[in-house]
């Protein structure tokens, strides 16, 4: 259930994970800028986080100074207060923001399915890379080459902060099928980016590997276990039946270049 201790141990593993992958954090008083110089196409590694009260102008204004200073194009701004997010909506907009998502946080029941035979293994990245390029490509066909491998290997800053496994199931011919990434540490659990590719949708692909990392996760020792979905977004749906329950909601503002 979304105890407070469990929503102070969910947002103090967030935070340390998302620190762990930055080359460098702006510490800003009501909350922090993350900067990872390497990955700047990667916006998710490059954002303003708001954790405390503050007027949203000057919420833009630092996004300014920090993320351009840093040479990003792009603006990224967090809110983890579900009130201060909304009522800053009129003065991202006027901004220049075009983007307005509204981000839930899912945890687990705890009440796990039962562990059946199935075909999720674990990939090492060298061999799931062609196809993290292969699906970013998809979604951005007009971003340099460059750009696109940063996406790809930015999930190898996940291990500076947490246990990673890259789970995922092929077809015979060795073909990434469907794929998600777990996270753990200090007995919490994330899993996330689940992506089943197009053809081979509607198959239960992305059932078993929810239900195999719950399992695998409370062997290496978690007992909480969430994930993130917008909240608009037929995914979250989908998540509650596989026994995930609403909890903390945050708001995220996006400039595009």
């Amino acid at each position: 259930m979304w105890t407070a201790s469990a929503r102070r141990r969910i947002g103090g593993f967030e935070e340390r994970f998302a620190r762990a992958q930055a080359s460098s954090v702006v510490e800003l008083g009501w909350g922090y800028g993350l900067l990872q110089r390497d990955f700047l196409a990667s916006w998710h590694h490059n954002r303003i986080v708001v954790t405390g009260p503050v007027d949203a102008a000057e919420v833009v204004a630092a996004a300014d100074e920090v993320l351009g200073g840093a040479g990003a194009a792009h603006r990224l701004v967090q809110f983890n207060s579900d009130a201060a997010g909304d009522a800053a909506a009129g003065v991202f907009s006027a901004a220049g923001y075009q983007v307005h998502e509204r981000i839930v946080a899912m945890l687990h029941s705890g009440v796990l399915p039962a562990r059946v035979p199935n075909r999720v293994e674990s990939i090492p990245f060298a061999e799931l890379r062609p196809s993290l390029i292969r699906d970013w490509r998809a979604d951005y066909p007009d971003d340099t080459d460059e750009q696109i491998a940063q996406l790809a290997d930015r999930v190898t800053l996940y291990q500076r902060g947490a246990d990673v496994s890259f789970l995922g199931i092929r077809d015979r011919d060795g073909e990434v099928l469907a794929r998600g990434e777990l996270y753990v540490a200090d007995g919490v659990a994330q899993f996330e980016n689940v992506i089943t590719r197009p053809e081979s949708r509607g198959l239960g692909l992305g059932r078993e590997l929810v239900a195999e990392a719950l399992h695998r996760s409370r062997d290496a020792g978690a007992d909480l276990w969430f994930l993130i979905a917008q909240a608009v977004d037929w995914p979250r749906g989908w998540y509650r039946r596989m026994g995930y329950l609403d909890g903390h909601q945050v708001h995220a503002y996006q400039r595009t270049p």
